[in-house]
């Protein structure tokens, strides 16, 4: 089953319910989702352990990104566990603390914090094969019409 979320809507797993909190800036779409008792959250590329996701991928926006975190990822409890939709050096997990402590780039003003990004991103540097993956990603993932087999 397919369903796209919105902001502020809840999902429930078996007994388990999720919060559903849009965090675009990393791309337009990203979400967090928080689970109900606010102990635990994942929240994608939007905030990695100590960074964040690159703003250069399809609509990804630092200023929106900057909000996204400071408004609907750091206003959980200080103990709350966020996991990451990935991490390059092999960590599981973090917390809102550690992160409003200690990220280097979520730590800066919000100016500060843009003019990194827009540094750090100036699409000088997009990862190879973008041109192939970025249509695929605006799509999910699926194939074009005319790519699937009769």
């Amino acid at each position: 089953m397919n369903h796209q979320v919105k902001d502020g809507e809840e999902i429930k797993i078996g007994s388990v319910r999720i919060k559903v909190r849009s965090t675009p800036g990393h791309t337009a779409g990203c979400v967090t989702y928080v689970i109900a008792g606010d102990f635990a959250a994942f929240t994608g590329d939007a905030l990695l352990i100590n960074g964040c996701g690159r703003t250069d991928f399809q609509e990804g926006n630092p200023g929106q990104l900057y909000d996204s975190v400071q408004n609907k990822i750091f206003s959980l409890p200080p103990e709350c566990k966020l996991y990451p939709g990935h991490d390059y050096n092999g960590f599981m997990s973090t917390t809102v603390a550690e992160e409003k402590k200690n990220n280097p780039r979520l730590t800066l003003s919000r100016d500060d914090f843009i003019k990194l990004m827009n540094k750090k991103f100036d699409k000088s540097n997009k990862p190879k094969r973008m041109k192939e993956v970025f249509p695929r990603n605006m799509i999910c993932g699926y194939p074009e019409p005319n790519e699937m087999k009769a």
